[in-house]
């Protein structure tokens, strides 16, 4: 038979709206017109949390005989990937936390809700299948089990299915429905080779236990922003599984924000503003004396953080690249030259900060005694500057300006490292090890070890900590909504006598 072909121009990956695309080598990627289809078997329902069968492909991953016994060894993460999705992946728990209870069969439940949410793999090759959508857990592991997407990501959820999205194309088709967004969560993305600039000890996608309290510093600090100045409640925190870390505000407010609001909540958190023309000095978004939310910030984290973590892990005042810099941000040339000839009976970052401190706050106290306002302010809020321009959360900002916006699904896999992307609680960041999160083979070892019960392995830890920090209390408020809409609907005005 005779099959319908486009051809799309395409930079770098190739996308596919339904569709799967492949690399050609004029550049052109060539997709059928049909919904996605995998090369792999068709496989049974169930697994993981509910069980599945084996079949041939789940089988191709090898285990090699370390200490005596059969082991999964670290390497090529994809060839785990379809052990992984049909036994340790938690669809079941996932697909509950994105149906915000509309996978009951209660009155007031909206059942066609789950098969609006848009779903992206990324295949084999960075092939993207976009606007996938699922109707409950199973129809999720079957596709996860036949297409073996390397990664996940969630868009939003329209107000169509978006398989069948071609038939609201425009306001002339589909009734005058034209195909768009209209609920996400709030999602915000802190990565760490924004601090390429702090770090002295790693740069790009490496990280160690010296730089990752950056991390901690920006849940801290987001966390109670969210919280206490915009009375968020449902927040889900997650380890991206390589570099840096997401969060998901699912509060129903949250989803239902406008673009325009979602800018300004993540402008909110800005105020690390990038170099000046230089490229070497610092700019921050500060008046002093500080925003109450920037001062809460500033005694609580940034502060105690910055002189007893980050001063002594990155040396920033001894290390030529930071100190530079650093002393660039003392505004006034006199009381920098100063700072500079005490660093010179110094050798520790700590004790020259203290030094720096010092001297800064003399030098600003004399410019205010002779009425030399304009110095004076600079010195004054010199210090701030410098402390908020180091460690103050820097915001991926346009991950959070937009409904229609991909981001990498919790619980799925890191393609390069293989750690899984895993929840984090807030309450204890301080101690939380990205270097011990565990990847696809250690958690395979850990099922077969455990008589194949996927809740004794540490994704069963993994899931524990997604329920009590999160899922617990925001499935008891979904509840209660639904059983509001249930009441309103039964109370609602008929036609009927």
């Amino acid at each position: 038979p005779r099959v319908r072909v486009r051809l799309t121009r395409v930079a770098g990956s190739f996308f596919t709206e339904g569709s799967v695309e492949t690399r050609t080598r004029s550049g052109f990627a060539m997709s059928t017109s049909a919904e996605p289809v995998s090369k792999k078997p068709k496989l049974g329902d169930g697994g993981g949390e509910g069980g599945m069968d084996v079949d041939g492909k789940e089988n191709s991953a090898k285990k090699v005989a370390l200490a005596g016994k059969a082991t999964y060894a670290e390497g090529d993460t994809h060839d785990l990937m379809p052990l992984y999705y049909k036994h340790l992946f938690p669809a079941e728990t996932m697909m509950s936390w994105l149906a915000y209870g509309n996978d009951s069969k209660k009155p007031g439940a909206d059942q066609g809700f789950m098969q609006r949410r848009e779903f992206c793999f990324t295949l084999e090759g960075d092939v993207f299948a976009r606007y996938q959508s699922f109707k409950n857990a199973t129809d999720l592991r079957t596709a996860l089990r036949n297409k073996v997407p390397t990664k996940i990501d969630l868009g939003p959820v329209f107000n169509v299915d978006p398989t069948k999205r071609a038939a609201y194309s425009g306001s002339s088709g589909g009734g005058g429905t034209v195909f768009a967004p209209v609920e996400r969560e709030l999602v915000m993305d802190i990565d760490m080779t924004d601090y390429d600039d702090v770090r002295t000890c790693c740069s790009a996608a490496n990280i160690c236990n010296k730089c990752w309290p950056l991390m901690t510093i920006a849940v801290k600090v987001i966390d109670a922003g969210l919280r206490q100045d915009f009375g968020f409640k449902h927040l889900l925190w997650v380890y991206s599984g390589r570099r840096g870390i997401h969060v998901w505000v699912c509060d129903k407010r949250a989803r239902f924000l406008s673009n325009e609001s979602r800018a300004a909540v993540a402008e909110y958190f800005s105020v690390y503003k990038g170099t000046d023309a230089s490229g070497t000095t610092k700019r921050v978004n500060l008046t002093v004396p500080l925003h109450p939310a920037l001062r809460r910030a500033y005694d609580d984290v940034l502060r105690p953080y910055f002189i007893d973590t980050i001063l002594p892990n990155q040396d920033l005042l001894v290390d030529p690249k930071t100190l530079t810099n650093l002393l660039a941000m003392i505004p006034d040339a006199a009381t920098r030259t100063k700072v500079e000839g005490a660093f010179q009976k110094s050798d520790s970052s700590v004790s020259r900060w203290e030094k720096l401190e010092s001297i800064v706050g003399k030098a600003a106290k004399t410019a205010l005694n002779a009425k030399d306002y304009s110095t004076q302010r600079g010195l004054g809020r010199c210090v701030f500057d410098i402390v908020f321009a180091h460690v103050y959360p820097r915001l991926d900002v346009e991950v959070s300006k937009h409904m229609n916006h991909l981001l990498k699904a919790p619980f799925c896999v890191h393609p390069k490292t293989g750690r899984v992307c895993v929840p984090m609680d807030p309450a204890t960041a301080e101690s939380f090890d990205p270097m011990a999160v565990p990847t696809v083979a250690q958690l395979l070892n850990e099922h077969d070890e455990n008589g194949g019960k996927w809740d004794t392995t540490r994704m069963g830890a993994a899931v524990e900590v997604f329920n009590k920090t999160f899922w617990n209390d925001l499935q008891a408020a979904c509840a209660l909504e639904t059983t509001a809409k249930a009441r309103d609907g039964a109370g609602a005005p008929t036609t009927e006598w």
